[in-house]
């Protein structure tokens, strides 16, 4: 009997350490970038991959906003979409809103003196979200905004989500 406890503890750490191994894997760009190049050689729809860039210092919301008349266009460099956020957080584009077609590759970076240094899934990236809203009858998404904190975990759960990601703004027609 004692052996059959044994075993089972055993199994069950195991269990507990590939979980966090897998958790942690999924979390990290090397393995979003892995699963993006997999996805696409294997014919299924991929959106453009996104390269979202805060700020040397930035902590806080960034937050993007699709389809803003009168702002600029967002560029694509390298293959991916590249989304520079000012120190404000908020990005406004006169792009689309992308569809939510197929599997989405989002990187973090934090522009630095040397280049572009990754952000952690796992501890720096928090409360990722998209917010679309739909016109009157419902036919159309009239704007979008989606958003993401970049800080440790105790700074986002100290900080309320984004007003502003439920403010409309004036959408290009």
């Amino acid at each position: 009997m004692k052996d059959i406890g044994r075993l089972l503890a055993v199994i069950a750490a195991a269990m507990l350490v590939v979980g966090a191994a897998v958790f942690f894997f999924f979390r990290s760009s090397i393995a979003s970038e892995g699963i993006y190049r997999v996805a696409t050689a294997v014919g299924i729809d991929a959106a453009t991959p996104e390269r979202h860039i805060v700020p040397e210092s930035f902590q806080g919301w960034a937050v993007v906003h699709y389809a803003v008349e009168g702002a600029p266009p967002l560029v694509e460099e390298d293959g991916a979409v590249i989304l520079e956020y000012p120190a404000t957080g908020r990005l406004d584009t006169s792009a689309p809103a992308p569809d939510d077609e197929g599997f989405l590759h989002r990187g973090y970076y934090r522009r630095t003196a040397s280049g572009l240094a990754p952000l952690s899934r796992v501890g720096e990236i928090w409360g990722e979200y998209s917010h679309r809203m739909f016109r009157d009858d419902g036919s159309a998404v009239a704007s979008r905004s989606s958003g993401f904190f970049v800080g440790t975990m105790k700074e986002f759960l100290a900080t309320e989500w984004p007003v502003e990601h439920t403010a409309p703004v004036r959408v290009r027609e």
